[in-house]
């Protein structure tokens, strides 16, 4: 009976690694600094005042 109080009392260590984890990698963004030098290319044909002061802020309140 000792051993199975001893286990069952670690049993929480997991789940909170696996979801700090999964928060971690989730809120990883290596596209954003990619995406500067597409907007601002000849495609897309913005500014990078406009970048930087219209679609970042509207693209960041989009995720809400």
């Amino acid at each position: 009976m000792g051993c199975w109080k001893q286990e069952k009392s670690n049993t929480w260590i997991f789940p909170t690694v696996i979801l700090c984890l999964y928060g971690f990698f989730y809120m990883m963004k290596p596209s954003e600094p990619f995406l500067t030098p597409y907007l601002t290319g000849p495609d897309k044909n913005l500014t990078i005042d406009e970048v930087t002061n219209q679609v970042f802020p509207v693209w960041t309140y989009s995720y809400l």
